[in-house]
C-alpha cells in the first residue's frame, strides 16, 4: 500500500475517533440502555474529560491504539531528523511591515467595538427566539468539538501522522496549531482577567462586568477554534480542508451565542485573536530553506 493511501486510511480513522469523541459517552449509555440495564456513572449530557474520568479510559484506549496503528504503518526512522527538516524557526518574519500589522489590530479593535455596540443585543434576542430542544442537542454536540480532548487530539494526530508518514507540512501544521493555542490562549486568560465582562447567560446585559468566573470577554473555545482553523486556511492548499476548517471555526462561534456563553462582540474577538495568533504562527514556524541539492526540504 502506498504512503497517499495509508495517510487517507489514517485521516478517515481519525475523522471517526472524532466523531466518536463528539458523543462519548453515549454509545456505552446507549448499549448499556438496550442489553445491561445497569447504573452508570454517565449520561448523554456527559462530556469527554469533564466526568466519569474511568469510563474516558475506554475512549483513550482506542485514540492509542490508533496511534499505534500509524506508527506501525509508517515509516518512523530517525524521526528527529524529520522534525529538523520540517520546521524553520523564522522569528524574523515578525519584524516585517509593522504599519500593516498596526492597521489590522485597529480595524480589528474597531470591528470589535461596532459588534459591541450594535451587534450584542440584538444577536442574543434572535438567540432567544429560536431557542428550541434541537438547537440546544446542536449547540452542545458543536461545544464538544471546540473544547475538551479534541483541539489537543487534532493537534497530535497532524504530528504523529506526519512523523510517521514523514509529511514535512503536517508536521509543521501541528507546530504552529500548539504555538498559535498557546499564545492566543495565554492572551485571552489575560483579557479576561482585565476586562471582566459578564456572560449573557447572567441576564446583566451587555455592558455589565463581573470579576471572577463569569467573565465572557473572550470566549477561549472560539480563541481555540479560529487558532487551529487559520493554521490550516494560512497554511494549507488544500481548498476543501480549508473550508471545512473555517466553518468548524464559524459553527463553534456561533454554539458558544446560542448558548447564551458569550456575546457576539466576544466571539468576533476571539476569531480576530486566534486567526492573528494562527498566522504569527505560520510565518514564525516556516519550511526550512532548500537544501545543498536545491530540492526543497519541506
Amino acid at each position: 500500500m502506498s504512503t497517499d493511501a495509508r495517510r487517507r486510511y489514517a485521516s478517515a480513522a481519525f475523522i471517526t475517533l472524532l466523531i466518536l469523541s463528539l458523543s462519548w459517552p453515549s454509545p456505552i449509555v446507549s448499549a448499556n440502555r438496550l442489553w445491561l440495564d445497569r447504573d452508570l456513572a454517565v449520561d448523554e449530557l456527559s462530556f469527554l474529560g469533564r466526568e466519569a474520568p474511568s469510563w474516558d479510559v475506554v475512549f483513550f484506549c482506542l485514540a492509542g491504539l490508533l496511534a499505534l496503528a500509524i506508527l506501525q504503518s509508517g515509516e518512523v526512522r530517525d524521526w528527529r531528523a524529520t522534525l529538523r527538516r520540517s520546521i524553520a524557526w523564522n522569528p524574523g518574519a515578525l519584524c516585517r511591515r509593522p504599519a500593516r500589522w498596526a492597521a489590522a489590530a485597529l480595524a480589528g479593535a474597531l470591528a470589535v467595538a461596532l459588534t459591541w455596540f450594535l451587534l450584542d443585543a440584538p444577536v442574543l434576542a434572535w438567540a432567544e427566539r429560536i431557542r428550541s430542544d434541537t438547537t440546544q442537542a446542536l449547540v452542545r454536540g458543536i461545544n464538544r468539538f471546540g473544547g475538551g480532548m479534541n483541539p489537543p487530539m487534532i493537534v497530535l494526530f497532524f504530528a504523529v501522522a506526519g512523523v510517521a508518514y514523514r509529511t514535512p507540512r503536517w508536521i509543521r501544521y501541528a507546530a504552529a496549531m500548539a504555538l498559535a493555542a498557546l499564545g492566543a490562549g495565554a492572551v485571552a486568560h489575560i483579557l479576561k482577567f482585565l476586562v471582566g465582562r459578564a456572560r449573557p447567560e447572567l441576564w446583566l446585559g451587555p455592558f455589565h462586568y463581573a470579576r471572577g468566573a463569569a467573565n465572557s470577554f473572550p470566549s477561549g473555545h472560539t480563541v481555540g477554534a479560529f487558532a487551529l482553523a487559520g493554521v490550516l486556511l494560512f497554511a494549507s492548499k488544500s481548498l476543501p480542508l480549508r473550508i471545512i476548517a473555517l466553518l468548524l471555526a464559524v459553527a463553534a462561534g456561533l454554539a458558544r451565542i446560542l448558548a447564551f456563553r458569550h456575546w457576539t462582540s466576544d466571539v468576533v474577538a476571539s476569531a480576530l485573536l486566534g486567526l492573528m495568533a494562527a498566522w504569527v504562527a505560520v510565518r514564525v514556524l516556516s519550511a526550512p530553506p532548500p537544501a545543498a541539492d536545491g530540492r526543497p526540504r519541506g
